[in-house]
């Protein structure tokens, strides 16, 4: 029983953080850029923040038990076009994050790091189902889906720090985003893993992953 509220629980803090990351996309197109480096580059930044939205919007609904249970040509064919845009998002985050960074190299090393591994999570999950390995798919886009949402939390960390703090200096500002940043990658990745290690083994909820037939 409790499982399952927890269960609920973070399936609606998922639509919750889907829905964020839209207003963030929304938020990026209605204010100047903060980093001057996405006014050389507005095709990749425009292409990862839409992506990015979409990304975590539509990625909810391929955790939901009932959606791969009985929609799975939807399911397969969604998952695909989100394995294709996630693959964008990966190479633009590197992108911004190696090449135009604003908070320098602490961030080329952050970024570097967690969106490497969002592009193997992505890349090993896909590879998995091909082969018929669904319970190692899951965990796998698990994984990348809770790094994806990290940009949410990394807001809800950075905005209320420089409201409260009242920063002007842009030094400051990029220190806040770059611990922002770390502090809700590693919160995610903790997460992922604790619910991926909670319901291995014969769980109900892995077992509803395991009906879902391989992607030929």
């Amino acid at each position: 029983m409790l499982h399952k509220i927890l269960a609920a629980f973070l399936g609606l803090l998922l639509i919750a953080f889907a829905t964020l990351g839209i207003g963030a996309a929304v938020f990026h197109f209605m204010r100047p850029p903060y980093n001057e480096g996405f006014e050389h580059y507005p095709l990749i930044v425009k292409s990862h923040v839409v992506l990015g939205a979409l990304y975590l919007f539509f990625g909810v609904f391929q955790f939901v038990p009932a959606i791969r249970n009985n929609w799975i040509s939807y399911h397969r064919a969604a998952g695909r076009l989100l394995v294709a845009i996630a693959l964008i998002i990966g190479v633009t985050a590197l992108f911004m994050g190696l090449i135009i960074p604003f908070s320098g190299l602490p961030e080329q090393v952050v970024m570097g790091f967690f969106g490497t591994f969002f592009l193997i999570s992505i890349i090993t999950g896909f590879t998995h189902v091909r082969a018929g390995r669904i319970a190692m798919h899951r965990e796998w886009m698990i994984r990348a889906y809770a790094l994806g949402a990290a940009i949410v939390t990394m807001r809800l960390i950075f905005i209320p720090l420089l409201i409260i703090n009242k920063v002007t200096s842009n030094e400051i500002t990029a220190l806040y985003s770059i611990g922002s940043f770390t502090v809700a990658f590693v919160i995610h990745a903790l997460i992922a893993e604790l619910w991926i290690r909670s319901t291995r083994s014969g769980s109900p909820r892995a077992s509803n992953c395991e009906a879902v037939a391989p992607s030929r």
